[in-house]
């Protein structure tokens, strides 16, 4: 059962690696993730911020999808990011600003990568179709909160109609 809340957040900067993601390819998602884990990246950004959660999504390493141009094309650049303001060229990372935004948060439990491409479908197959919100100009989040290791969050960035 996926659980919905809505909030607002402040825009806020985060530091991270970028990927392409091709299309609806979910493999790739996890082969970026398997890649990160491989060669450091998840640990430098836990280490950036002496592994406390972000004060913004409360988590500590999270996904960007980079959708804000066009959401209906699935073709996009993908972060692994950290909420920080610490790139600098040395780092090997890129910044980036989640801009303020309306979200509808999905809440996931279980395993991964299935709750949240279940948390994702009922988003965009049953959610958003029925709500009085289109998908906002904004990226979408995949927040991994630090309170419960089984939990998922999609973050759908929203707008009224």
């Amino acid at each position: 059962m996926v659980k919905v809340r809505i909030e607002e957040k402040r825009s806020f900067s985060v530091v991270g690696k970028k990927t392409r993601i091709s299309g609806q390819n979910n493999e790739e998602f996890g082969s970026f993730w398997k890649e990160s884990h491989e060669n450091g990246l998840i640990k430098k950004l836990h280490d950036m911020n002496q592994n406390q959660p972000g004060e913004i999504t409360n988590s500590n390493v999270f996904g960007i999808s980079c959708v804000e141009k066009d959401p209906n094309n699935r073709a996009f650049y993908f972060f692994i990011a950290t909420e920080s303001d610490k790139a600098n060229s040395d780092s090997g990372l890129e910044s980036y600003i989640v801009p303020a935004s309306k979200w509808a948060i999905f809440e996931g439990y279980g395993e991964l990568p299935m709750s949240l491409i279940e948390a994702e479908m009922y988003a965009f197959m049953e959610w958003l179709p029925s709500s009085t919100y289109n998908h906002a100009l904004a990226p979408e989040l995949e927040v991994y909160p630090s309170i419960d290791q089984k939990a998922v969050e999609f973050w759908l960035p929203i707008i009224e109609k």
